[in-house]
């Protein structure tokens, strides 16, 4: 098998202070829900290690209660992810639509669907009411609405999935970010730590473009990492390896690395950014670029020890497999259309 290679990041990841008391207040919540009643969903979610990611992609979060009901909400969602990726509903594409609209109508209001006991439903009702008396009216607005994005996304790629036709590297491009859940990323983390950045910074053009390069980088080393277990699966629809392996008309070694290059390419492009913007930003526009940091190494990190994907013994901590520079520095843009808009952002 393809061997999976580093990825440069030379930024830092933390780890939240209090994580462990998170890990133990979601696995308690696992329990009061519904969700361990069957021990292999029971080992699958702790193994997951929802609140590890949780706490570095929102390490400067005060206190913990933003952090356990992101954690909760990561793992019961995580779990559906699954269901849709390689289990019953993962060649269903019109029953996995009626889950999620059902889904968006009881995030969008608790009172929605009232009588309905399905796990998914009551554990997204839970963690959005929470939500709204903890965190700003307005990320948590942007967290409800980047749900959308995400159910989009995976019924989409369940749809490519029943009709056994792959995707292209373009179509990929537009709607692996969406399956990813990458927008929900950013949006959790102003909801742990209570912020909401003006729009109007958000609609600057190179703001835009190191939003976007952030999510490029969560999605790409989400398929690195998890390369090896959507092979094992056959779940490879959504995976940036099999795209370009198509697209290059190339193996799976080859494949691979050009994955990696890409993102250390837009690594080199991300670091460029961040600090071009950062140097006339005020404090909203810095505190959310460092969200932005703190989500693209913590998602790093993360990726290359839960034992989602990397069979470790839940509670410990290695480090990732990071490069100390990257397979492809420059600053130009790829040939690839839909994202090289980003890097005429630098000049």
């Amino acid at each position: 098998m393809a061997a999976i290679p580093p990825l440069f990041c030379p930024i830092p990841s933390g780890l939240h202070p209090d994580h462990e008391a998170v890990g133990k207040s979601t696995e308690l919540w696992l329990e009061t829900m519904g969700f361990a009643s069957d021990a292999e969903r029971r080992r699958r979610l702790l193994a997951i290690g929802a609140h590890e990611f949780v706490c570095r992609i929102a390490k400067d979060a005060e206190g913990t209660t933003g952090l356990e009901l992101v954690s909760q909400w990561l793992c019961s969602m995580l779990t559906l992810d699954d269901e849709w990726d390689t289990g019953r509903l993962s060649r269903d594409p019109s029953r996995v639509l009626t889950i999620a609209a059902t889904l968006l109508a009881v995030i969008n209001s608790a009172h929605s669907h009232p009588h309905e006991t399905d796990l998914y439903v009551g554990a997204v009702r839970d963690v959005f009411e929470r939500a709204r008396a903890w965190a700003p009216a307005l990320s948590v607005k942007r967290w409800a609405d980047s749900q959308l994005e995400s159910f989009m996304g995976a019924a989409t790629i369940v749809a490519y999935r029943s009709e056994r036709r792959p995707m292209t590297l373009a179509e990929y491009l537009t709607i692996g970010p969406l399956d990813r859940g990458s927008r929900s990323c950013i949006e959790i983390i102003e909801v742990c730590e209570r912020t909401a950045i003006p729009q109007s910074q958000l609609d600057s053009p190179r703001v835009h473009a190191l939003t976007e390069a952030a999510k490029f980088l969560v999605l790409v080393s989400a398929d690195v990492y998890s390369f090896r277990r959507e092979d094992d699966h056959g779940a490879l629809e959504s995976n940036i390896v099999d795209a370009l392996q198509r697209h290059l008309g190339c193996g799976q070694e080859q494949a691979l690395q050009e994955a990696a290059a890409l993102h250390d390419r837009t690594m080199c492009l991300f670091l460029r950014l961040s600090d071009r913007t950062g140097r006339r930003a005020g404090a909203e526009l810095r505190r959310y670029i460092q969200q932005l940091s703190n989500l693209v190494s913590g998602n790093l990190e993360w990726g290359f020890t839960s034992a989602r994907y990397t069979e470790r013994t839940p509670g410990t901590l290695p480090a990732a497999v990071r490069a100390e520079r990257p397979a492809d520095g420059r600053l130009t843009p790829p040939p690839y259309p839909e994202i090289a808009w980003w890097w005429d952002q630098l000049w």
